[in-house]
């Protein structure tokens, strides 16, 4: 809980200090590209949570891995994180970084799961079923799961539409379990 309260805070820092030097659209891309390089990278991840291995070779190595691909306030902000000794907190950062940013900026992650892969101009007008007022922009998450049969599930925060074949069918075995209907020879 301490780290998740520490990482919102430093990404809450960020996000005002990038607003401040206007370049936040390319520090939430810098955080993208840091949260899932360290996502992708088991190695990494070891690297930064290892109590061993000293700050000078952490802040190198970051600094290598990175150089050329961030921001200067970005990669400033990685060394700044790496001599309080928190680099084991960077992909949590990043998380937040990203969430406070949608947050701050209106966008909504909409997840759509299908049978098939869909055009997209088909995924649009199934993320418009969501009600649009605020003026929302949205993120396409796009899943395919043949295992669904057909139709589609759409979610959108906590809320959730799901018109699959593979509901139906459910809730038609429940439905059938609990016929209180016995044929009588």
């Amino acid at each position: 809980m301490k780290d998740s309260l520490a990482a919102r805070r430093y990404a809450k820092s960020l996000i005002g200090l990038a607003e401040e030097k206007n370049v936040l659209k390319d520090v939430f891309n810098d955080m993208s590209l840091i949260k899932n390089t360290v996502a992708e990278n088991k190695d990494l991840q070891l690297l930064l949570k290892s109590p061993v291995v000293n700050t000078d070779k952490k802040q190198a190595i970051l600094s290598a891995v990175f150089k050329g691909s961030l921001n200067s306030l970005s990669l400033l902000f990685l060394q700044l994180i790496s001599s309080k000794k928190r680099e084991s907190l960077i992909h949590a950062i990043a998380k937040s970084f990203i969430d406070q940013y949608k947050l701050l900026n209106n966008v909504i992650t909409a997840e759509v799961t299908t049978a098939i892969k869909l055009d997209k101009n088909k995924i649009d007008s199934i993320v418009s079923l969501y009600n649009k007022e605020k003026g929302d922009s949205f993120e396409i998450i796009e899943k395919v799961n043949p295992e669904i049969i057909g139709g589609f599930i759409l979610r959108i925060g906590d809320r959730q539409i799901d018109t699959s074949i593979s509901k139906e069918i459910r809730e038609l075995k429940k439905a059938f379990s609990e016929n209180p209907y016995i044929a009588e020879f």
